[in-house]
């Protein structure tokens, strides 16, 4: 008996797939799609299987924060923590577009059960048990999803490696685990979809008049979630292409040198950094520019400052002092200018602050404000994150140009500056303009004589060269976001049509009839495309209201990235308007071709 049970449903199955190769090829498509969406971002993903555990890291080693300092987070962390956030996103966004395709699955395995409803009811009544109608709708089931798992494997894998190949950086070794459990779940969707298709299809007979299909509120939240995705990578790529890292003027020709002492006295260091000041200005460099690690990106090293403040609240309380995260920059005496830093009051540094001088410092105008009693800071003392037990003074306010760049978002709205020669850091950053003549293996060689290491242990690159290197990634996660999002609209717009088509076979007497009466074959499809209208018009709806939340969490990512861009939403909303409309054509144009009598007939 379970022979010919297994014989019975694997000649239905067979069947059912030739007689209905059109929606079992959508099918196909719809799994692969979302397989192959979500495969590569699977394979980035954390060797653990955690969806929330890249493996992205920026070009580099990791930067290790001197000892003085206590829980601080170098510009390195800042811009790996802004990458990790970045990849949150995008591994949502897959797992969405997933989400998508198994809607369209659903949704195509529900219209697929209403068209072959008759057929059903036949089998039954020539006795078909309803265990061999369930096992042929798992064995045609299986395999759509075998078809779908070997083309989205193989388009998934090739987009996995175009991925990584257009990563700025190094990427750490493919994840099998999250991989694994993302093909997994396409079968498991494709298998459970066909049988919840079948078991929850309603009971008629014969005789009764074909069913109405299912609503079109899922394929309106399938282009709303589309449009959402494909807005975010928009102003990724929008913000990225026209963004500067940071708001001051760059001037063409200037080189970025970045080197690492390998003096570990800080007084040592101090006097090397200034002899090499001392060299560079004297040897035919214009600007001069010696930081710490990051600041040329208007990055810095998180950590806590405290201010003596005077008679200042603090949370309701009177607190002489005042302990807040600050992004702390050190900088020599040309910094502030080749960055772009004003001095609103006081002084900024100066080359006399060097090691033997008393201890300073220059904050923000946010800081001095909000820290100082009656925003008085100039005169008044404070303590940096990595000297907690030297009071400096303040000599100076300046306004901080804000930065754009990765890990940006993260810093704290409190600057302080210190001067490079009084803190001088194991990683330096040397913002130079050379004079006509002046070699950079020249300038690599001063610089590494000077700190006391090997001219290959000395980086250079121009400006221009490391601010498109910030903006890379941010225009890598914006393709990403827009792949994902234009996967998304393709299975929502097939799946209009295919409920559109749906809606008109079960409408097919009411069509006949307002044809009998006069109705032209323009008029079935003005009344199509009114319908896929409301569909967009949905979706247009679910972008609006989901998208500002996306959009404006990404904003507290990548800095300066603005919520909303009206330019952009109209243009994915335009999209995804004439996409539906065009989907309404199709089945439109077939019931307007009909004659009256035939339509009519097919409700009998």
């Amino acid at each position: 008996m379970t022979v010919i049970t297994m014989r019975g449903a694997a000649a239905s199955a067979l069947w059912g797939l030739r007689a209905h190769r059109g929606t079992a090829a959508l099918l196909v498509g719809f799994g692969a799609l979302g397989l192959a969406a979500t495969l590569p971002v699977a394979l980035m993903v954390g060797a653990g299987g955690s969806l929330l555990t890249p493996r992205l890291l920026l070009p580099g080693a990791d930067l290790v924060a001197d000892p003085e300092w206590a829980l601080a987070r170098t510009p390195a962390a800042l811009q790996r923590e802004g990458l990790t956030l970045l990849f949150h996103g995008l591994a949502g966004a897959a797992l969405t577009g997933f989400i998508v395709s198994a809607l369209g699955v659903l949704l195509l395995f529900a219209a697929r059960a209403g068209e072959r409803r008759g057929e059903m009811i036949l089998r039954r009544a020539v006795g078909a048990s309803g265990r061999t109608l369930l096992l042929a709708t798992l064995l045609e089931g299986g395999v759509i999803a075998v078809a779908a798992l070997m083309v989205g494997i193989v388009a998934g894998w090739a987009g996995a490696k175009a991925a990584v190949t257009a990563w700025p950086g190094a990427v750490g070794p493919l994840a099998s685990e999250p991989a694994a459990l993302t093909i997994l779940a396409m079968p498991a969707v494709v298998l459970t979809a066909a049988a919840l298709a079948l078991l929850f299809a309603p009971r008629r007979r014969l005789t009764d008049t074909s069913g109405r299909p299912l609503g079109l509120a899922v394929p309106a939240a399938q282009l709303g979630l589309a449009s959402i995705m494909l807005t975010a990578g928009g102003l990724l790529g929008r913000h990225s292409d026209g963004r500067p890292i940071a708001s001051f003027e760059r001037v063409a020709g200037r080189q970025i040198v970045t080197a690492r002492s390998a003096d570990p006295v800080a007084q040592s260091r101090s006097a090397s950094y200034k002899a090499l000041l001392r060299s560079l200005e004297s040897g035919g460099s214009d600007t001069v520019s010696l930081a710490s690690d990051g600041v040329t990106l208007g990055l810095g090293t998180v950590s806590v400052a405290t201010t003596d403040c005077g008679l200042c609240s603090f949370g309701g309380v009177m607190v002489p002092w005042h302990a807040v995260a600050a992004a702390h920059r050190f900088v020599s005496a040309d910094s502030f200018q080749a960055l772009g830093v004003g001095v609103v009051e006081g002084r900024g540094l100066t080359d006399a602050d060097d090691w033997q001088a008393p201890r300073v410092a220059v904050v923000s105008r946010a800081l001095a404000l909000q820290h100082f009693q009656d925003g008085q800071a100039v005169g008044r003392r404070m303590l940096l994150g990595d000297d907690v037990r030297t009071w400096h003074t303040v000599v100076g306010v300046v306004d901080v140009p804000p930065s754009q760049a990765i890990g940006a978002a993260m810093l704290p709205v409190y600057s302080v500056y210190g001067s490079v020669l009084q803190h001088p850091p194991s990683q330096i950053e040397l913002l130079l303009t050379p004079r006509p003549g002046v070699t950079m293996p020249k300038l690599k060689g001063t610089v590494a004589a000077a700190l006391g290491v090997r001219a290959d242990q000395v980086s250079a690159t121009t400006e221009a060269r490391l601010l498109a290197g910030d903006r890379a990634p941010v225009d890598w996660f914006g393709t990403m976001l827009e792949i994902e999002g234009s996967a998304a609209l393709i299975v929502a717009v097939l799946a209009t049509v295919v409920q559109l088509r749906l809606w008109v076979r079960s409408s097919e007497p009411e069509l006949g009839l307002r044809r009998a009466v006069g109705a032209r074959g323009r008029d079935i499809v003005a009344l199509l495309v009114l319908r896929a209208g409301m569909v967009a018009a949905g979706g247009i709806a679910v972008g609006l209201w989901l998208g500002p939340v996306a959009w404006g969490a990404l904003g507290t990512i990548v800095a300066g990235l603005p919520g909303w861009d009206t330019g952009l939403v109209m243009r994915y909303a335009s999209m995804l308007v004439a996409a539906t409309l065009a989907a309404a054509l199709v089945p439109g144009y077939r019931a307007s071709r009909q004659p009256p009598a035939r339509l009519l007939d097919s409700g009998a």
